[in-house]
């Protein structure tokens, strides 16, 4: 848990989550904790990463969120100490953090993306910004970093002369922003887990959710995520079973579109039918806030039973346990 990014507070209260709810049965479970600087903590003191989960671990549990942590550094880190660990491999960690290689493949691979332009630090693309913003669509528009999550960075612009200031902020995160249209719709989240029959695992969507941010909100943003109470959130989505099994199959074609594994959580905007993906999270957050184990508490499963399930699936160990 923890890691330099700006999903610091976030990736610890998952960690936290996800220690309380491991079955004590079956794990033994360690905290690894990575400072913002880098500094490793394990048993009390301070460790080389590669020492602290050799020394420790037989599967990582990764509850690390947002840059390193979730964008194939870290996997590629454990990948070569030798340590098997939960969640997406390294390629499926990167293209998933970047937003416009993401979106790429989701749009050959048949799903609707909104109208994107993507604008690099050092480039002069004045040109190219003033005729999306005035041409290719209409204001307001989102800007937001190409490889952050929980919304951090994202702001909705509704005046061109706001536009620089947006562009400038979300720098700040990233050398690469995307401007993207602005869709007003309504907006779904929908996970999606692996269950292992026969040895093998096979991508099941997890019951669609309705995120309505409060009226403070513009949209479902960093302060809308994790403050309590913040957003109203409805399992299962209230809306016609066609449009509900469309985006449980958008998530799911999204998670084997990326090569994901074990678990993802996609993004999605619904406006006059259509269906639109925003991006897909490799490591969801699991905190006691998070949408991932409301979605499976509908689902039919605990949090516990579904952390037993994921870990196994790497050992190649099965067990039948109670929720």
């Amino acid at each position: 848990m923890g890691g330099p990014s700006s999903e610091y507070e976030v990736s610890l209260a998952t960690g936290e989550n996800v220690l309380k709810h491991l079955d004590r049965r079956i794990f033994e479970p360690v905290k690894i904790k990575i400072f913002r600087d880098g500094k490793v903590w394990v048993r009390g003191r301070y460790a080389k990463l590669e020492k602290a989960v050799k020394d420790n671990t037989d599967i990582c549990f990764l509850a690390t969120h947002g840059e390193f942590g979730e964008d194939g550094r870290l996997q590629a880190l454990l990948e070569s100490f030798g340590i098997p660990y939960t969640g997406s491999g390294i390629l499926a960690s990167a293209l998933a953090m970047n937003k416009a290689k993401s979106r790429q493949l989701f749009s050959i691979n048949g799903l609707k993306i909104p109208k994107t332009l993507i604008l690099k630090e050092r480039e002069n693309f004045q040109s190219q910004l003033n005729f999306f913003v005035t041409k290719a669509v209409k204001m307001p528009v989102v800007v937001k970093p190409c490889s952050r999550g929980s919304s951090v960075g994202v702001s909705i612009v509704k005046q061109k002369r706001f536009l620089k200031k947006a562009i400038q902020s979300a720098f700040k995160y990233d050398p690469e922003v995307l401007i993207e249209e602005y869709i007003s719709g309504r907006e779904f989240t929908c996970g999606v887990i692996e269950k292992k029959t026969n040895g093998v695992c096979e991508p099941v969507a997890l019951p669609v959710t309705e995120i309505i941010p409060s009226r403070e909100y513009d949209f479902f943003d960093y302060d809308a995520k994790y403050k309590a109470g913040a957003t109203e959130e409805i399992i299962p989505a209230p809306i016609n079973e066609h449009l509900y099994k469309e985006i449980q199959e958008a998530a799911k074609k999204a998670h084997l579109t990326l090569g994901c594994k074990d678990y993802s959580r996609s993004d999605f905007l619904v406006k006059k039918g259509k269906v639109y993906i925003l991006e897909l999270n490799t490591l969801p957050g699991l905190t006691g806030t998070s949408l991932i184990p409301k979605a499976l508490e509908v689902h039919g499963w605990s949090i516990k039973k579904f952390l037993t399930n994921l870990c196994l699936n790497h050992i190649n160990y099965e067990v039948h346990l109670d929720k």
